[in-house]
């Protein structure tokens, strides 16, 4: 058996209401998809460190970390990976798209109208439930 690869995931949600999400590169594994900000933890990091890290170097924005609110498992065909999602706030930067195809803030009511990676569901389904955010 495969070792667990550890990722985090980040939920950035304004006061607006808007939530940050970025759609996959079309050379990537599930292309296209959607999904939130974050990635692999590497070495002598922090999953926290890790999540601000991605963030920066995925959308350019420097966040602060309010909360891990999720944990999950879940497997793909060529491993196991275990997710913590965070629920963070924009400290300063201005978006790019340094590896997705796209990245934008739509209304968290809008979110159902987007198709997102699987592993990514249990961060819609925590939003839904922890934040009390119905969509």
């Amino acid at each position: 058996m495969k070792n667990k690869i550890r990722q985090v995931a980040v939920a950035i949600i304004k006061k607006d209401g808007k939530i940050l999400i970025c759609k996959r590169s079309r050379h990537s594994k599930n292309p296209l998809l959607w999904e939130f900000p974050g990635g692999k933890l590497e070495q002598g990091e922090t999953l926290e460190q890790c999540a601000i890290r991605e963030t920066l170097e995925e959308v350019g924005l420097n966040i602060t970390i309010n909360s891990a609110f999720a944990k999950t498992s879940y497997k793909y065909d060529d491993g196991p990976i275990d997710f913590t999602f965070f629920d963070a706030s924009v400290v300063s930067g201005e978006i790019v798209k340094n590896v997705h195809e796209e990245v934008k803030w739509i209304d968290i009511s809008e979110i159902s109208d987007y198709t997102f990676c699987l592993a990514n569901k249990e961060i819609l389904a925590r939003l839904r439930y922890d934040m009390k955010i119905t969509f």
